[in-house]
């Protein structure tokens, strides 16, 4: 278990590198069945969450159905029962050094999120799309192949500003 020290220097070690991927937004994460509806952070990309942060460091990752099967049966993350949607998974860090897990899981979704809004040949020519592949290091098989199926046939168009 982590003290309050190490829970802060794992939350701020994974915001601050969340938040310098390019498109990425951080907002309050708002929890309306908790005591306390202010929950943690949020990271989003295109309006869509890549995850978040609880207030205990716990993080959860919205994927794809078979994005969030493929973690689990690796054991790279936890199924998240009482989430709103099937696709959730969670991470519970018990060192510091687990950030780099977790900013692993959350570049993953960024990953899979820019995809979805990139034809195959935009996405084949993003050099910010190859700096993240690079960055998530050699994926399994399994892994990659579920990430490719996530690639638009036609870009997705970007959500109206509000």
């Amino acid at each position: 278990m982590m003290t309050g020290a190490e829970r802060e220097a794992f939350a701020l070690r994974v915001m601050k590198e969340v938040r310098r991927w390019p498109g990425v937004q951080m907002r309050t994460h708002v929890n309306p069945l908790a005591e306390d509806p202010d929950d943690g952070i949020e990271f989003r990309l295109y309006g869509r969450q890549i995850g978040h942060v609880h207030h205990d460091c716990s993080v959860h990752v919205s994927l794809t159905r078979a994005l969030k099967q493929t973690v689990i049966e690796q054991g790279l993350a936890l199924p998240l029962v009482q989430a709103g949607s099937p696709a959730w998974v969670a991470f519970l860090p018990e060192i510091p050094e687990d950030a780099q897990r977790v900013i692993w899981l959350l570049r993953l979704n960024y990953v899979r999120l820019r995809r979805q809004r990139l034809s195959p040949d935009a996405a084949a020519a993003s050099e910010l799309l190859r700096e993240h592949e690079g960055a998530l290091g050699e994926l399994t098989p399994s892994i990659a192949t579920v990430l490719q199926r996530t690639q638009a046939r036609a870009p997705r168009p970007l959500p109206p500003m509000t």
